[in-house]
């Protein structure tokens, strides 16, 4: 798997290098070019990314496709030291100890709706990602360590010519509840890190159909049919409803509140135990104040029946989370998070696993700096800690090699580098 992987990617690399000989203008090229900046690679890096410009828009043409993608790799350190296994509590992908991850390759091929009718997206990632996204969604029917490779996303689109246009997605796709996303080519997080309500408090993707119909500039509605949390193999055989609004009442904010309800398993039991009824609701309003401010904030509320430790209670989890991204300059930018999360009957976090209290309550600060190295190479550092009332953060017994739950707080330091194509 390592080998075939390693020649795709070498092949994959010489295509779209040596296929730009024939095309004079890049896209890069055609863009406006960054700014000066002490840490600027454009002279050496920056020609990379003119070849692989060129290389990858003659292919294109060829192809009648385009073709996006990106290389994320990182490192993460939590003061916990937890030893085996090496887990940072409550992370899904960016909870390894102290390792510098490949984190992934991603490869996206689109076919716009409008040559045949029908628009295709498919992506793949491979690397760790892939790994911990296919572990959590449950793709495979036990949970156990899975290949690095996985599908991402792949729907088809139409819109169907009724009123202003009701567009048709079906497939597997990410969800549109929350603020944070699984990283598309262009499209990231403000953060290294993702937030607990992102771990937590929504699912990641869906099997299934959404059909989004816009009543006006400022009004969007959608609503579909899905196979209900992550698991595209719909563990209950009974569908969930997906829906949302988004509101856009100026050019600076936007509001979005999406929904998702349906039968899903108990957590923390495998997925053939018994099911009961879940809803979640998110609700994102985002702001452009000006332009090198944004601000974003989240509130988001989930409930299960029957779902709490021991099955005999109901259960409720909600959050609120807040960012602030300022662009100092056109390379670099900050972002600050802060959120809490509070999962009131253990059914997201597992409550304190020293005594089986559940009530848990936890919250982080994050801070994160992003630096353009090149338009195509982004460096990230960043600093968060995390805190609890009660203990569930991992700690390592360095002397015996062990990890035991005891800690109330966390402090974690990451550092990524991404490069998009």
């Amino acid at each position: 798997m390592k080998k075939g992987l390693r020649r795709f990617m070498l092949a994959l690399a010489v295509l779209i290098i040596t296929s730009g000989t024939t095309r004079i203008v890049s896209a890069a090229e055609e863009e406006k070019p960054l700014g000066p900046g002490w840490l600027s690679l454009d002279k050496s890096v920056g020609l990379m990314d003119n070849a692989i410009g060129n290389g990858k828009g003659s292919l294109e043409k060829a192809l009648g496709i385009n073709i996006s993608g990106y290389l994320d790799t990182g490192w993460t350190f939590s003061t916990n030291h937890p030893s085996h296994p090496a887990n940072i509590s409550l992370r899904v992908f960016d909870k390894d100890q102290n390792k510098i991850e490949f984190n992934a390759l991603n490869i996206t091929l689109d076919k716009p709706e409008k040559d045949w009718g029908v628009g295709i997206h498919l992506s793949g990632i491979f690397g760790r990602t892939g790994e911990l996204l296919r572990e959590s969604t449950f793709w495979g029917r036990t949970l156990h360590k899975e290949p690095s490779a996985e599908l991402f996303e792949s729907y088809l689109t139409t819109t169907i010519p009724v009123g202003a246009g009701l567009a048709v997605k079906g497939g597997l796709f990410v969800t549109p509840l929350g603020t944070e996303i699984i990283p598309t080519p262009g499209s990231y997080n403000d953060n290294i890190s993702r937030s607990f309500l992102f771990n937590l408090a929504i699912p990641f993707r869906h099997l299934g159909v959404l059909f989004t119909y816009p009543f006006s500039k400022m009004i969007s509605v959608s609503a579909g049919p899905v196979t209900g949390w992550d698991d595209p193999r719909d563990n209950n055989h009974t569908p969930a409803f997906l829906g949302g609004i988004t509101l856009t009442p100026t050019d600076t904010i936007t509001f979005v509140s999406n929904v998702i309800a349906g039968e899903e398993p108990v957590a923390l039991a495998p997925p053939s135990a018994r099911n009961t009824a879940r809803w979640t609701i998110s609700n994102v309003l985002t702001v452009k104040t000006f332009d090198p401010l944004n601000l974003s904030a989240e509130y988001t509320y989930g409930h299960q029946r029957k779902a709490s430790l021991g099955g005999t209670l109901d259960a409720t989890w909600q959050g609120f989370a807040a960012i602030a991204s300022y662009g100092w300059t056109d390379r670099f930018t900050t972002a600050l998070r802060g959120e809490v999360f509070n999962d009131r009957n253990g059914a997201r976090i597992g409550g304190d696993l020293n005594n089986n209290h559940a009530n848990v309550t936890v919250g982080e600060l994050t801070l994160t700096g992003a630096y353009k190295f090149t338009k195509m190479l982004l460096g990230r550092a960043e600093v968060r800690q995390d805190w609890s009332n009660r203990n569930v953060f991992a700690v390592g017994d360095q002397a015996n090699r062990t990890t035991h739950f005891g800690d109330k707080s966390q402090t974690t330091l990451a550092l990524q580098l991404i490069y998009t194509y």
